[in-house]
């Protein structure tokens, strides 16, 4: 590619060639040819070398990256001159999202790397936007000695990272399925249920049963006490988020969908740390589930989803709550996170959740 200045170059040699034959002087006819052929030789110089770029995040080599929205991202590029010969001006410029805001740094550099050396850029950029990002590619420029040509390439270097929704602490949520579900190998929740794990003494109260009495603590104080078991049921919880354009009428980074998707990760870090079984809809232009599960493996499979999550289409709360339906058991928590705009098929769901048992919250997410 040739640069503005190569381009004057050329222009101003081919001018004095014509006016030199024009006015029969040969000085400046000289003094054109001089000027095309400096371009020529300058033409076959070639500046190229063998580049080795290298990107951490956080101070870790990885393809891959996940982070709150809000946090900050360490981004290091290690530039190394792997061939025998010192490379011309150089100039190295590594692509950031236009989401990200650059915090301290700068992304990109120019530098002269002698054979065997490297140099790094080392910046900060903030992730105020949730959803699915790349780092890269990083594009390298390089110009001759003269600044007469430049070659443009890329080096494909990529970094996916996902910005979950930011998540807020819940100090307790008053919320259990009123049937508990009960399956093999469950894991004892550390609070009295029924179970098979031993948990604590109590006084016996009318209506106990009679097997649960413990003998030897009659025999040895005189008074009836029960025996308590550590809970091994989890609940079934789900947690339905409104997807639809609607949702997304406000400030990109203040809306009704970036308020609904905050609230799900936080109520699905509790109640999976709580040992819940939880599953998400997200409904829009299409119905998005994902299935029951626990542990830290579906919170990020729920982050995940969320961070994903596009405002746009406008199917009906109605569509999700069928499809669901089948699916639950009776006495399942329901909590539906939508702005309630624009869709009366919201009234209709009392019918389905009367006929299954199902308790349901609608919060009301507001712009």
């Amino acid at each position: 590619m040739w640069t503005r200045k190569a381009a004057l170059m050329l222009t101003s040699g081919i001018s004095l060639i014509l006016v030199g034959m024009m006015i029969s002087n040969f000085q400046l006819m000289i003094a054109g040819l001089t000027f095309i052929s400096f371009l020529a030789i300058n033409g076959w110089v070639s500046g190229h070398s063998d580049l080795e770029i290298t990107r951490t995040i956080n101070g870790t080599e990885t393809t891959m990256a996940n982070v709150y929205k809000g946090d900050d991202v360490i981004v290091e590029l290690t530039i190394s001159n792997n061939s025998y010969r010192r490379t011309q001006q150089l100039e190295v410029f590594d692509n950031v999202p236009h989401e990200m805001k650059m915090r301290q740094g700068i992304n990109q550099m120019r530098m002269n790397l002698g054979p065997g050396q490297s140099t790094r850029i080392k910046y900060r950029v903030r992730c105020p936007l949730r959803g699915h990002y790349t780092l890269g590619p990083v594009s390298v420029r390089y110009r001759n000695a003269f600044n007469l040509f430049a070659n443009e390439s890329k080096v494909q270097d990529r970094t996916d990272i996902t910005v979950f929704p930011q998540v807020r602490e819940i100090e307790e949520a008053l919320l259990r399925s009123d049937v508990p579900k009960m399956y093999t190998g469950a894991t004892t929740l550390k609070t009295p249920g029924p179970g098979m794990e031993f948990y604590s003494l109590r006084e016996y109260l009318p209506g106990d049963a009679f097997r649960s009495i413990n003998w030897k603590a009659f025999a040895k104080t005189g008074d009836l006490m029960v025996n308590e078991r550590e809970r091994d049921a989890v609940s079934d919880i789900i947690l339905i988020v409104d997807g639809r354009a609607v949702s997304e009428t406000g400030p990109v980074s203040r809306n009704a969908l970036v308020y609904s998707t905050r609230a799900a990760a936080s109520l699905a870090r509790y109640f999976l740390s709580r040992r819940d079984s939880v599953g998400l809809i997200v409904y829009g232009d299409e119905v998005v589930s994902v299935d029951r599960d626990t542990g830290k493996k579906q919170l990020y499979v729920l982050l995940t989803k969320l961070a994903g999550a596009m405002a746009r289409g406008n199917i009906p709360l109605q569509v999700g709550v069928n499809r669901i339906l089948p699916h639950i058991n009776k006495g399942s928590p329901i909590i539906i996170l939508s702005p309630l705009e624009g869709d009366l098929s919201l009234i209709h769901i009392s019918e389905p959740t009367r006929r299954y048992a199902i308790s349901y919250a609608v919060v009301c997410v507001k712009k």
